[in-house]
């Protein structure tokens, strides 16, 4: 299977945001949220409602993409990094920014 264009890696990040079971949040990104004020429910916004900011990178250190979707949310701007193995349906939430 080839790469998927932009506008695939979003929709399959929305589709696969819409259950909660194919999220991870990691202990980092955990922290993140705490700092920065922001809740898991504006987390599963951005990841189901959102667009790619920024186009994908390839993450050497364990593999798939690092995406970045983005959405204003609860009077912020907040985007959501995600590393996604395509066509895997887990979703691993690397950091979110405010």
């Amino acid at each position: 299977m080839g790469s998927p264009s932009i506008r695939q890696l979003e929709k399959y990040i929305r589709r696969m945001a819409l259950d909660s079971f194919n999220v991870a949040i990691t202990n980092h990104t955990a922290s993140r949220m705490r700092q920065r004020r922001i809740n898991r429910p504006m987390v599963f916004e951005v990841l189901q409602k959102g667009v790619l900011g920024t186009t994908p990178e390839p993450d050497i250190k364990h593999g798939g993409l690092n995406c970045r979707m983005v959405r204003y949310v609860a009077g912020m701007n907040v985007a959501v990094v995600v590393n996604v193995e395509y066509p895997e349906p887990d979703l691993i939430v690397v950091t979110v920014i405010d």
